[in-house]
Parts: C-alpha cells; sequence; structure tokens
C-alpha cells in the first residue's frame, strides 16, 4: 500500500473524523461493508490473489474464509464479499457463494436455480454429460461438484441440483449435484450442515503415502505429517467421500483434518504413513537384519528400532512380508515395523470373473448381489467403482473377490466395465506351447509380449514351440504361479479353480502368484459345456520337487503319449474354445 503525506487545516480533520462516525455506524447497522454481484475474474491458481467482483477490484489472502456450500468459486457465480474498503482493493474477510433463493434483489446475474428430482438418465461414462433429473435436463462439467455423501449418485437417487440456465425452464448447468437419498430410499432433511471447508470425493492420493497433493472435489488439498487423519467411516480411497478442514494458501488447502465421511475402503495405518507388501528380495550382507533390505523392488532401511515380527516365517529372501514406515527424502521406505506373512505372499483375490448383475439388495449396495449365477456378498469394505456406468440390474462387472466354504464371493472389488471381455492383460486368442530341451519342462502362455520374446530368442534361444497351443478365452481368469528358484522349482502352474488357487496361494510358500494369465470357462464336474474342448493337466511325478513340471493337453494323441511316458493325467481342469 502507499502511503502519501497531506496538509490538514482543522476543518479538514473534523470532516475526516464525522466521516469515519458515519462510515463506523452505518458498518455496524450493516454488518460490515459488503459487495454483491457477479464473478468476473479471479487468481490463475488457488483462491488467494486478485478477484473482479461486481466490477470492483476484491483481493483474497490466508486469513479469508471461503463459503462454497451452495456452489464452487468460479467465474459465474453470485458471491456475498464482506471486508474493508481499501487501496487498490477491497480487502474481504469471507466471500460466500449465494443461490438463486439467496438474492433479495431478484434472481442474480448468473440466473441461478435450484431443482431436486429423481435421478431419471445419467452418462453412460463418469459423471461429466447430460442428464434428466426430475424431469429437467441437467449438464454437468469436470468442475461440477459431486457430493454422495448420503448415498451413490445412481438411477432413481433423489438429488438436488444447483447451478445457472440461460433462459426460464431452459437446461441447467449444474455447479453442484449433491444426493439426498439413496435409490429406492427415502429422503430425509439433514440440517446438520459440515463446517468443513470442503466435502466432496477424493479424485487422486500420492503415490504409497498420505503425505502431499490430494485432490478433493475439484480443488488441491496439501497434506502435511501434521495433517489429523480419520479413517473411522472407512479408508482413504479415491471416490470416498472426506470432510476436509484447513487454511487457504496460494497452493491449495493446507489440511488440519481430513475425516472419512462414507468409504468402500478399509482404513490404513495412520501411524505408518506408507504399508508395501511383497517378497523380500534383498536382505543386508553379513547374516543380519539390521540394514537396508529390498521388498517388491523398493529399498528398506531397517534400524534397532523396526519392530521386526517373524510368526509367519523366518526372515529370508523370497519370504512374503509387510512393511509398515516413512517415506524417505531421498527414495525408499524407512521401517517402522516388518512382520513375515504365511503362503506366498499373494495379496491379490483368488477369484476373478466378469459377468452381469442380475440381483441386487432392495436398498442401497451393501449385501447380497447375484451375479453371471454367482451369490456376491458385498461389504462395507468392498471397493466399488461406476466409471463405466452406474451399478444395476443388467451391468456388466468384473469382480475380485474370495470364495467361501458356502460357495459365495466375498467381495473385494467389484467393478463397472463397457463390455465383456474374454481377454486379460495382454493375452491373445492363443495360449501357446514352449518346451525347454535342458530341463525336461514345458511352458504355455497367452502373453502376446512373452510369446514374442520366446519366438524372438529370449533365454538364449532354450524355449522353442512344441506345435501345441489353445484358443482361450471366457469370463474366469486363470491364476498363474511360478516356483522362482530357490523357494521352489523353475516351472508354472496354472488353475481356474478358485478354490484351488486360493489354497496355493495360503499354503504352498513354493509357489508365487505371478498373476491372472487369461480368461477361460472352468469345467463343472469334470466335464465341459458342449462345445467347448477338454484341457488336461499332466504331471510329471517327478524324484525330486525342483523338476516338477505341469504340461496342459487338449491333443488326444498327445494325451496318449504323456501316459505312455508315465505322466499322471490329473484330470480336465479348464474348458478351451473350440
Amino acid at each position: 500500500m502507499r502511503w502519501m503525506r497531506y496538509t490538514w487545516n482543522g476543518a479538514s480533520l473534523a470532516l475526516v473524523a464525522l466521516a469515519a462516525m458515519l462510515f463506523a455506524a452505518l458498518a455496524n447497522a450493516s454488518g460490515g461493508p459488503e459487495i454483491k454481484g457477479v464473478v468476473q475474474a479471479m487468481p490463475a491458481s488457488g483462491l488467494i490473489g486478485t478477484w473482479t467482483i461486481a466490477g470492483k477490484a476484491v483481493c483474497t489472502d490466508a486469513a479469508t474464509a471461503f463459503d462454497q456450500e451452495d456452489g464452487p468459486l468460479v467465474v459465474g457465480a453470485t458471491v456475498e464479499v464482506k471486508g474493508t474498503p481499501g487501496d487498490p482493493c477491497f480487502l474481504a474477510t469471507k466471500i460466500e457463494v449465494k443461490s438463486g433463493d439467496d438474492d433479495e434483489d431478484g434472481p442474480g446475474m448468473g440466473g441461478q436455480v435450484e431443482i431436486k428430482g429423481p435421478v431419471q438418465a445419467m452418462p453412460a461414462s463418469g459423471f461429466v454429460g447430460d442428464w434428466m433429473i426430475g424431469g429437467r435436463a441437467v449438464t454437468t462439467t469436470a468442475t461440477t461438484t459431486i457430493d454422495q455423501s448420503d448415498g451413490p449418485l445412481v438411477l432413481g437417487a433423489i438429488v438436488e441440483v444447483k447451478g445457472t440456465q440461460s433462459a426460464p425452464g431452459g437446461p441447467i448447468t449444474a455447479t453442484k449435484l449433491e444426493v439426498q437419498s439413496a435409490a429406492g430410499g427415502e429422503d430425509e432433511d439433514d440440517d446438520d450442515e459440515s463446517d468443513g471447508d470442503i466435502t466432496g470425493p477424493i479424485e487422486s492420493l500420492p503415490d504409497g503415502t498420505f503425505i502431499g497433493t490430494w485432490m478433493v472435489g475439484g480443488q488441491k488439498v496439501i497434506v502435511l505429517t501434521t495433517t489429523r487423519l480419520d479413517q473411522e467411516h472407512g479408508g482413504f480411497i479415491v471416490g470416498a467421500i472426506v470432510e476436509v478442514d484447513g487454511t487457504p494458501s496460494p497452493d491449495g488447502l493446507v489440511a488440519s483434518k481430513i475425516e472419512t465421511k462414507k468409504s468402500s475402503g478399509a482404513p490404513e495405518p495412520e501411524d505408518d504413513a506408507l504399508k508395501i507388501e511383497g517378497l523380500i528380495e534383498e536382505l543386508p550382507a553379513g547374516g543380519g537384519l539390521i540394514g537396508t533390505w529390498k521388498v517388491a523392488g523398493v529399498s528398506v532401511e531397517v534400524t534397532a528400532d523396526t519392530k521386526l515380527e517373524d510368526d509367519g516365517g523366518p526372515f529370508v529372501v523370497g519370504a512374503p512380508v509387510e512393511v509398515k514406515g516413512f517415506p524417505l527424502p531421498g527414495g525408499g521406505v524407512q521401517a517402522t515395523k516388518i512382520e513375515t506373512e504365511p503362503g506366498n505372499g499373494a495379496h491379490e483375490p483368488a477369484f476373478v470373473f466378469f459377468g452381469d448383475v442380475e440381483a441386487m439388495p432392495p436398498s442401497g449396495l451393501v449385501g447380497v448381489w447375484t451375479i453371471a449365477g454367482r451369490t456376491v456378498n458385498v461389504t462395507d469394505a468392498t471397493e466399488l467403482e461406476a466409471e463405466d456406468g452406474p451399478f444395476a440390474v443388467g451391468s456388466h462387472v468384473k469382480v475380485k473377490g474370495w470364495l467361501q466354504d458356502d460357495g459365495a464371493i466375498e467381495a473385494r472389488e467389484i467393478e463397472t466395465v463397457s463390455k465383456l471381455p474374454t481377454a486379460f492383460s495382454d493375452a491373445g486368442p492363443l495360449s501357446v506351447e514352449f518346451f525347454n530341451a535342458s530341463l525336461g519342462h514345458f511352458f504355455m502362455t497367452a502373453s502376446k509380449a512373452e510369446i514374442a520374446a520366446l519366438d524372438a530368442g529370449a533365454f538364449s534361444g532354450a524355449w522353442t514351440r512344441t506345435g501345441q497351443a489353445m484358443k482361450v478365452g471366457g469370463t474366469v481368469a486363470v491364476c498363474r504361479f511360478y516356483g522362482m528358484p530357490p523357494k521352489g522349482p523353475d516351472s508354472h502352474f496354472f488353475t481356474v479353480d478358485a478354490a484351488e488357487c486360493q489354497k496355493v496361494m495360503s499354503d504352498y510358500r513354493a509357489w508365487t502368484f505371478e498373476n491372472h494369465a487369461f480368461g477361460i470357462t472352468p469345467p463343472v464336474g469334470g466335464t465341459c459345456p458342449v462345445g467347448l474342448v477338454a484341457v488336461h493337466r499332466f504331471y510329471n511325478n517327478p524324484a525330486v520337487a525342483a523338476a516338477m513340471n505341469h504340461r496342459y493337453v487338449t491333443d488326444p494323441n498327445v494325451i496318449a503319449d504323456m501316459l505312455a511316458l508315465g505322466w499322471t493325467d490329473e484330470g480336465v481342469v479348464m474348458c478351451a474354445q473350440p
């Protein structure tokens, strides 16, 4: 601010004093100076800086309060500004977005409206696009705030829409969509308004840690080591609804507290900023455990203060472990706790399949579903992703979960998909068989990248095609395991049986789960559906476990050859395409 020196006489001072008293009286009577009007310009980044509102220059700083309860602060929004007049701008203490109903002088320049009703139509993918809500055409953009605190935004949900329209009765451009009650539920009036600075869905998180920059409801949120993180109502995952308290800054809202309001994810440990699950690849030289480890490709620093628990087995190369700790500035993790885990370290659900939703709970999404003829249990911990359309009867979905003793699937994740695929990852239409003469082992793969590499002479050309192949394709994923010497045999094992996959994951440390390799159809009672080709699995019965190998065969002549060689036919384990 510039200060200029003037020479005053007594009369001038008296006039100034009188004006000051009059101004103070008016200010006290009206609650302080204010500006009401439309945002015409705002800072290029964040909310701190110089604005133009109703033709007047307005300045904001870290002490300015921003109230976006009735919509986001964007160009075109109608706002009320309170603060102190000054030079060169009006210094704002508070900027509040006002709806059309709050404007005492009639509709604002933005033509703001508010409607409430059921969602009758919505975009085919995501939340940006054209909607029909309560019989009115509504358009959402990337800046529209989506509030799903009271339920998922799906067809039939009762929502409140705030936005603008260019003409009475015309389409509404939404600034905010808020779910009032879930589809099929009863509308409840909730006067307990949140006092947080932001309430909305998590759109992105830092990799591997909570410390850093988040995107919540379209706004940057900066999380520090001093930020209080409350996961009482579920874990911090993309899509979770959270309430953020904090202080505005030029780089975003510096969070003092973040609390989940609704989340399908399990809470993560808050005393440690990072968690890694995987196999030990390296241990410190010299035989001790203090020093640098490598776990799942990440450098892990272990000190005398690190808590080490070996209830799941000894700390050796190849052992599956869970690491908790803090990220180090130069990369890697400072471990606070490491514990071994039983099984082979596979944290991917054993059962993965695609199918159509045939039945859902009568209210909400938590409960028993029927998907592709299978009973699927959905809990508060199930991750639900509706990026390719809403969850509804007839929706195509991908399910990850664990098979239960009663045959039901406990779902870890369900996501909508645009169509039901027949391939996984980079799988092609054929699983091609190779043979390594020095090992005497067979190997099959549907991975286009692996096939190309082996054909090009990878591993010194040790693997050559046998001429055998089978057509893959189906809605259930095949689990692929590798022995990873010296922990297990230099061989692969495949199964589409979810119970068998789950047992190998949990009970056999010699086998490392690699991925879900391709889709295929499982047999029923050892028999394939009409029109599909039976795949037999043969076992070589070696004298030592390190030499074990399996072969997957469809050709009757090859089946006869394997029996003549003394291999054991373990039966029909998959059903290939004709």
